[in-house]
C-alpha cells in the first residue's frame, strides 16, 4: 500500500514538473549513450553505441508512461487542441456557447424550483419517518373548521387537514406509534419592534414542534416543555429570513422583547437558514407556543372547543412502528370523540376516519398547485434545449464535412478513428461546459421567475439555491448534451473516403450528401419545435389578452387600496368600528381624494365568503339550497367603486347596528331568486332552514349591476354588499378603496402618516392599486406568457441560426456549380430562388410535422386558457407566419450571397 501511495503521488507531482523531467530524461540518456560507446570502445566493438541501445524514443515513452497517468495527458493535449480549433471559429464557438446557455440554465432553474417543491426532503431529522395526520368522511366529523386546507392524496382521497386540539391532545396520550406528534397552525399577527410596526406570519407551535422535528435553534434555544402552558411568559423563536430582514442579523436580538398584537413577546431564538417551516413555498417569520393562542391568535381559535378543527398535525413514527397501528390508534381515538361529542358532529355521510400522507416533504399544497405549470415549464424548456443540441448538430455537421481534408490527412498518416472521434466529443464537451458555466450564471434570476409562475405571480419562499444536487444536475445535463449533438456528427465526420477527400473535390446540390440529409432534417425538426412552442405562447398571450379585456363591472382607474386590521392591536366589536371609521373620515380629506369606502376583502383578490340563504318564495330547480357571495363594505362603496345601483339606494351611515338589516343585491342574486319582481324592500335569510330566524333577516334596499367578485375567469355570482356597521360582535380585518383625482400612488405617504397618527401601532399593509392587485391575480397567465413566449422566441431564432448555417454551407459548397448555372445564361434571380425554395422545404417540412403535433399536445393545456380554444386558429396561423417569416430572413441573407457568386471566379476556383 506504502509503495501504491507513493507512486500515485509522484505521478502526480510529475504532471506539474514536466520541463524539469524531460530535461533530466535527455541527460541522462546522453550519459547512458556515452556511457555505451565508452564500453564498445575498451571491447573493440565497431557497433554503435545508439544501435546497440535501442531506439531512444521508444525508451522515452516507456519512461513517460511510468511517470504520470497518460489518460490525464492525453485529455489535456485534447482540450488545448479544442481550445485552439474553437478559437480559430469565434462565431461558430459563440452561438454554441449561447444556444446551450440557453437551454442548460432554464433546465437548472426549472430543476432548482421541482427539486425545492417536489423532490427535496424537509431539512429535519430522518423526514421518512414523518407523516401528516389528515382525515376523510363526513359522519362524525366536526362541524366547523378553521385554518385547514382539503386536497385529494396521492391514492385520490379526498382529505381534510385540521383537527380540534382537544383530539390533538387525545392522539399524543393514546398512539404509541408516534413517538411525537406535532400540533401548528398558521395566522396573521401585528408586530412592533422599536418604533416602528408591521405584519408578519405567526406559526403557533406545540411544544414538541421543534424536537420532535429535530430542528435545533441557530442562537439561543428552543421552546421548553414549561413555555407551552397557560401562564407561562409569551415567547418567539424568529426564523433566520426574519431575522435577516427585519432586525439586519443583529448579533443581540436574543432577549428582545417585541409586541404582537400588542402583547410583550420575548425572543428566545433563531431557527436555521435552511429550515423554511413545514409547506414548502410559505415561510412563517415567528414561531409562538400554542398555549398563547388567546393572546397572539384569533379569538375564534379555542384550546377547549372539541367542535373546531384548526390544528394541524405531523407525526414522526417510532422505528419499527407500522402505520397500520398508527392509522387504527387514530380512528379509536376519533371514534371516541365522534361518540362523546354526537350532537356537535355531524351525522350523515362516510365515516370520519383517519388518513396518513408521507410528510418527508413537508404540507405539499404548493406541490398539487404548481405540479401542472411546471409540467408545462419543464417540457417548454426541454424542448429548447433540444432545439440547441439539435442546431449545433447541424452545425458540427458542416463543420465536419469543412474538415474533411483535416481529418482525411490524420487518418491517412495512422491516427485511429476512435482517437478523433475522442478529440471531437472533447471539443463538444468543452463547448457544453462552457455553456453550462454561462447558464449557471442566470439560472437564479430565472428560477426566481419560475416560483413566481407556479406560484400564480405572488410571492413564494423556497429553497431552490445552485446547491451540490443543483450543480450535479447541471454537470449531468452539460455532458447528457455534449453526447447528444456531438456523438453522431463526429462518427460521421470520421468516415470519410480518404481519395476523395484528400482531393476535396466533392460538390453536389444541397441534400445529396448523408451529412446534408441529415441537417435538412435537423432543422425541420427544429422548425416542427419552434411552431410547437410558438403556438402555445400565442394561446397564452391571447389568454392574457382576453382576461384583461374583461370589464370587471367597476371602474379599475384611480383606485387606490391598503389593509389595516385593527383587530389584532387590542380593537374589537364598536371600537374596532370606530377606529376604521375615523381612518375613512381622515383619508377622505387628504387633498385629491375623491371617496373612501372599504370591505373585508378587495374585489378580484382570489379570496370570498359565502353562505346559503333562504329566500321567500323562491324554489330551486335542482333541489340544491340557494346560495350568495358576501361582501361586507363600507358607507357608499358602491358610489366609490362606480359600481351602478340600478335600483333604489347605496349603503350609507343610516346602516348602522341598532338599525334594521340591510343589504344591496346585484342582477344576479335579483334575477336568479327574484325573477320578474322588483326585489326592493323584500326579504331573504340567511341559512338553509325551514325556520328561518329574525336576526338573520335582510331587507333589500338596492339592486347594482354585476360586478366581479373574486376572480376575472369565474361567472359572475349572485353577491349581497351588507354594511360592516350591522355585524353583530365585528372582528376582520378590511381592506380600504379610495377613489382619487391624482396618481393613486402619489398619496400613499400621506395615508401612511394617517393611520400612525391615529395609533402608531397599527401597521399599513399591501398599498398598491386596483389595476395592480387585477395583475396579481393574472400572475400565471402574465408569468405564462411571458416564459413561454420568450423561449418561443428562443427556439426559433435558434432554428433560423441553424438554418442560416446550413444555407451558408450550402452556398460556399455548390459555388462551382452556382457558377456554372450563370455561366450557362441562368438569371441571379433564379439562383436565388433555388435556394430559397431549397430551404422553405425545410421550413413546409417542418410545419407539417409541428402545426398537427401542437393541434395534439395544446389540449393539455385547456385548463390554463380562457376565452379560446385548444384549437384557436389565429394562434397557429400566427405562429406558422411567424415561422415562414424567420426562416425566409434567415435564407434570404445566404440566398443572396449565393446570387451575387463571379461566374469567372467560380470557375477558375474549380
Amino acid at each position: 500500500m506504502p509503495e501504491i501511495v507513493t507512486n500515485l503521488r509522484l505521478r502526480w507531482r510529475a504532471l506539474w514538473k514536466r520541463p524539469q523531467l524531460e530535461s533530466d530524461l535527455e541527460d541522462e540518456l546522453a550519459f547512458h549513450l556515452a556511457m555505451r560507446e565508452e564500453k564498445n570502445r575498451r571491447a573493440g566493438v565497431t557497433e554503435s553505441a545508439q544501435r546497440s541501445f535501442g531506439n531512444p524514443e521508444l525508451v522515452k515513452e516507456d519512461l513517460r508512461d511510468q511517470w504520470t497517468f497518460r489518460a490525464v495527458e492525453s485529455l489535456w493535449r485534447d482540450l488545448r487542441h479544442a481550445a485552439r480549433m474553437l478559437r480559430k471559429s469565434p462565431g461558430f464557438t459563440l452561438v454554441a456557447i449561447l444556444s446551450l446557455a440557453i437551454g442548460i440554465g432554464g433546465n437548472t432553474a426549472i430543476f432548482s424550483v421541482v427539486d425545492a417543491i417536489l423532490l427535496k426532503s424537509l431539512p429535519v431529522r430522518d423526514p421518512e419517518q414523518l407523516r401528516m395526520v389528515l382525515w376523510t368522511g363526513e359522519k362524525g366529523a366536526p362541524m366547523n373548521m378553521a385554518y385547514s386546507y382539503g386536497t385529494t392524496t396521492k391514492s385520490g382521497i379526498r382529505v381534510v387537514s385540521s383537527f380540534p386540539y382537544p383530539t390533538y391532545q387525545q392522539f399524543v396520550a393514546s398512539v404509541p406509534q408516534f413517538s411525537d406528534l406535532m400540533g401548528f397552525v398558521r395566522t396573521r399577527v401585528t408586530v412592533k419592534a422599536g418604533a416602528a410596526s408591521h405584519y408578519a406570519s405567526a406559526e403557533l407551535v406545540t411544544r414538541n414542534f421543534f424536537t420532535g422535528l429535530g430542528v435545533n435553534a441557530l442562537a439561543g434555544r428552543i421552546f421548553s416543555m414549561e413555555d407551552d402552558r397557560v401562564g407561562a411568559s409569551p415567547l418567539a423563536v424568529i426564523s433566520y429570513r426574519y431575522w435577516e430582514r427585519r432586525f439586519g442579523l443583529d448579533p443581540e436580538i436574543i432577549g428582545q422583547v417585541i409586541f404582537i398584537n400588542g402583547q410583550p413577546v420575548t425572543i428566545v431564538g433563531i431557527t436555521p437558514r435552511a429550515f423554511l417551516g413545514t409547506e414548502p413555498g410559505s415561510a412563517p417569520d415567528l414561531y409562538v407556543p400554542i398555549a398563547h393562542i388567546g393572546i397572539v391568535g384569533s379569538k375564534w381559535l379555542n384550546l377547549q372547543d372539541a367542535d373546531l378543527a384548526w390544528v394541524q398535525i405531523v407525526g414522526r413514527l417510532r422505528p419499527g412502528a407500522s402505520e397500520q397501528g398508527a392509522v387504527a390508534g387514530l380512528a379509536s381515538v376519533m371514534q371516541r370523540a365522534n361518540i362523546s361529542d354526537v350532537k356537535k358532529r355531524q351525522t350523515v355521510g362516510e365515516p370520519w376516519r383517519p388518513v396518513l400522507e408521507e410528510g418527508a416533504r413537508g404540507i405539499q399544497l404548493l406541490r398539487d398547485a404548481a405540479l401542472p405549470t411546471l409540467l408545462v415549464l419543464s417540457s417548454v424548456v426541454g424542448l429548447v434545449l433540444v432545439i440547441g443540441c439539435a442546431n449545433l448538430a447541424n452545425l458540427l455537421l458542416a463543420r465536419g464535412v469543412a474538415r474533411r481534408r483535416e481529418i482525411a490527412v490524420r487518418l491517412s498518416i495512422g491516427a485511429g478513428r476512435w482517437r478523433l472521434i475522442r478529440q471531437l466529443l472533447t471539443e463538444s464537451i468543452l463547448l457544453a461546459t462552457l455553456g453550462a458555466g454561462i447558464g449557471l450564471a442566470f439560472a437564479p434570476p430565472l428560477t426566481k421567475l419560475i416560483s413566481g409562475v407556479a406560484r400564480g405571480g405572488r410571492a413564494v419562499v423556497l429553497d431552490a439555491r445552485l446547491d451540490s444536487r443543483t450543480l450535479l444536475f447541471t454537470a449531468a445535463a452539460a455532458l447528457a448534451t455534449a453526447l447528444l449533438f456531438g456523438l453522431m456528427p463526429a462518427l460521421r465526420a470520421t468516415r470519410v473516403d480518404l481519395t476523395p477527400a484528400l482531393k476535396d473535390g466533392s460538390t453536389g446540390p444541397l441534400g445529396g450528401r448523408p451529412q446534408l440529409r441529415v441537417s435538412w432534417l435537423l432543422i425541420a425538426g427544429q422548425v416542427a419545435v419552434s411552431t410547437l412552442l410558438l403556438a402555445g405562447a400565442g394561446l397564452f398571450v391571447r389568454t392574457l389578452m382576453n382576461l384583461s379585456n374583461i370589464d370587471p363591472g367597476f371602474q379599475t382607474q384611480r383606485l387606490l387600496l391598503f389593509d389595516v386590521d385593527g383587530s389584532q392591536s387590542g380593537y374589537k366589536g364598536e371600537k374596532l368600528m370606530g377606529f376604521y371609521e375615523n381612518i375613512r373620515e381622515k383619508v377622505a380629506v387628504i387633498p385629491g381624494v375623491r371617496a373612501a369606502t372599504l370591505s373585508d376583502t378587495a374585489l378580484i383578490r382570489g379570496s370570498m365568503s359565502n353562505d346559503f340563504v333562504t329566500v321567500p318564495g323562491y324554489t330551486s330547480k335542482d333541489g340544491r339550497p340557494p346560495m350568495t357571495y358576501i361582501l361586507r363594505v363600507g358607507s357608499h362603496f358602491l358610489t366609490a367603486m362606480e359600481i351602478p345601483v340600478l335600483l333604489g339606494r347605496d349603503l350609507d351611515t343610516r346602516d348602522l347596528q341598532t338599525a334594521l338589516r340591510v343589504g344591496v343585491i346585484n342582477e344576479r342574486f335579483a334575477r336568479d331568486y327574484f325573477g320578474q319582481r322588483n326585489p326592493v324592500g323584500r326579504f331573504f335569510y340567511f341559512g338553509n332552514g325551514k325556520n328561518p330566524r329574525s336576526q338573520d333577516r335582510v331587507e333589500i334596499v338596492g339592486v347594482c349591476k354585476n360586478a366581479k367578485y373574486d376572480s376575472l375567469r369565474k361567472e359572475i355570482p349572485p353577491t349581497v354588499y351588507l354594511s360592516y356597521l350591522q355585524a353583530a360582535d365585528f372582528d376582520l380585518g378590511m381592506t380600504f378603496e379610495l377613489r382619487t383625482a391624482l396618481p393613486p400612488m402619489a398619496i400613499a405617504g400621506a395615508v401612511q402618516r394617517v393611520v400612525a397618527a391615529i395609533d402608531r401601532n397599527v401597521p399599513v399593509a399591501a398599498t398598491r392599486t386596483q389595476e395592480e392587485q387585477i395583475r396579481e391575480t393574472l400572475g400565471t397567465e402574465r408569468m405564462f406568457a411571458g416564459v413561454v413566449g420568450s423561449f418561443g422566441a428562443v427556439a426559433a431564432l435558434l432554428a433560423a441560426i441553424g438554418l442560416y448555417g446550413l444555407m451558408a454551407y450550402a452556398v460556399t459548397r455548390r459555388t462551382n456549380e452556382i457558377g456554372i448555372r450563370l455561366a450557362l445564361g441562368a438569371g441571379r434571380g433564379d439562383v436565388q430562388w433555388m435556394m430559397l425554395r431549397e430551404s422553405l422545404s425545410m421550413v413546409a417540412t417542418g410545419l407539417a410535422v409541428g402545426i398537427p403535433t401542437a393541434l395534439a399536445l395544446t389540449k393539455y393545456v385547456q385548463a390554463s386558457l380562457y376565452g379560446i380554444k385548444p384549437n384557436d386558429p389565429v394562434s397557429f396561423v400566427a405562429a406558422g407566419v411567424l415561422m415562414i417569416v424567420v426562416a425566409a430572413l434567415a435564407a434570404w441573407i445566404p440566398a443572396r450571397r449565393a446570387a451575387q457568386v463571379d461566374p469567372m471566379r467560380a470557375l477558375r476556383c474549380e
